[in-house]
């Protein structure tokens, strides 16, 4: 029969056979697991029958996976970010540059947090730009929030950061589900804004199936721990050649830092990788300057509805590569400074 262990967190699952005192223990990468972590809590009545509801050690093998074992507090010693307390959160930023020089903002993606931009933020200053650059709430150094994770969310963050450093007139950047926040945010507040650079920005990804299949209740923890965080670690693997062992042990390394994974779970159940279309809208008729950088082979983003969102601005920049959605790896510098040069 089957027996589950139930602590806070997680369900396991393991095979007794009554009629031989040992136990057939779970296979974990072909090999018997025969130690339960020494952090699991097991309450004196958390032993049930489950026969009909589940079949096997899945429970285990996925706490194998994932397990978030890092403060935030401790995650972000010696970052060398800056730290303001804003209305949801602690928001970890850099600030870099002479005060007196115009403004860049730039907001990273989903996944990778500001540290990924590096490259971008040294050309930025080199050309005598001002760069503030931010991880937002979930990502990287910034905490990880228990309210619901909506558009309005980042948009608020992203806001409330540029009021803090006292700017007025700014140039954004975004990239990827970035571009949406800029979008957000160039929307409501078009009068601080003098250019806008989109780099593969996210329009819309309301279709995608796994997302669908995250809401499955009962599942939707289960495939969200088994599936949407292995799966945002595994999409790097064919970069990993391309980024240096900082950027790289920062990326898997967020993933540990406890909420990591329930804030990822709101994250794309929510609407803040809703259509951002009629945003575009709003932009392209108050005729911001903007310039837009995606790939025509994007399998994450759907390069027809970047176009879609193109025809909505007066005369943006256009430029199209190949490549895919992580096109300017290894030619950040390039990229940036490609920006730049379209801006002046």
């Amino acid at each position: 029969r089957q027996m589950c262990i139930r602590d806070r967190h997680y369900i396991v699952f393991m095979t007794q056979n009554l009629a031989n005192p040992q136990l057939e223990l779970p296979m974990v990468m072909g090999r018997p697991f025969e130690e339960l972590p020494e952090d699991l809590f097991i309450p004196p009545n958390a032993l049930e029958v489950c026969l009909e509801k589940f079949s096997g050690p899945l429970d285990l093998l996925l706490y194998l996976i994932r397990k978030e074992n890092i403060d935030i507090n401790e995650f972000r010693l010696n970052s060398g970010y800056e730290e303001v307390k804003l209305s949801d959160g602690i928001t970890s930023y850099k600030d870099i540059g002479d005060k007196n020089n115009k403004v860049i903002v730039l907001v990273h993606g989903a996944t990778f947090g500001s540290l990924a931009y590096e490259e971008y933020v040294n050309v930025f200053i080199e050309n005598n730009y001002r760069v503030i650059t931010y991880d937002q709430y979930g990502r990287g150094y910034s905490d990880r929030i228990n309210s619901d994770v909506s558009i309005e969310l980042m948009e608020k963050q992203l806001k409330e950061l540029i009021e803090h450093c006292e700017v007025e007139d700014v140039i954004l950047y975004g990239v990827s589900f970035g571009a949406a926040v800029v979008a957000k945010y160039a929307s409501n507040n078009p009068e601080n804004i003098s250019f806008i650079g989109y780099q593969v920005p996210l329009i819309n990804s309301a279709n995608i199936p796994l997302l669908s299949i995250v809401k499955i209740p009962l599942y939707g923890d289960l495939l969200t721990r088994g599936f949407l965080v292995p799966g945002v670690l595994k999409r790097i693997e064919e970069y990993e050649d391309l980024m240096s062992k900082k950027l790289l042990d920062h990326y898997i390394g967020q993933f540990n830092v406890k909420g990591t994974e329930k804030f990822f779970k709101k994250f794309f159940l929510g609407n803040a990788t809703g259509n951002r279309l009629e945003d575009h809208s709003i932009i392209g008729n108050k005729s911001i300057p903007s310039y837009f950088a995606y790939a025509e082979d994007d399998n994450e983003i759907d390069s027809k509805l970047v176009e879609e969102a193109i025809k909505k601005y007066q005369n943006p920049i256009v430029k199209k590569y190949s490549g895919g959605h992580f096109f300017s790896s290894g030619i950040e510098r390039e990229i940036a400074q490609e920006f730049i040069d379209n801006i002046n």
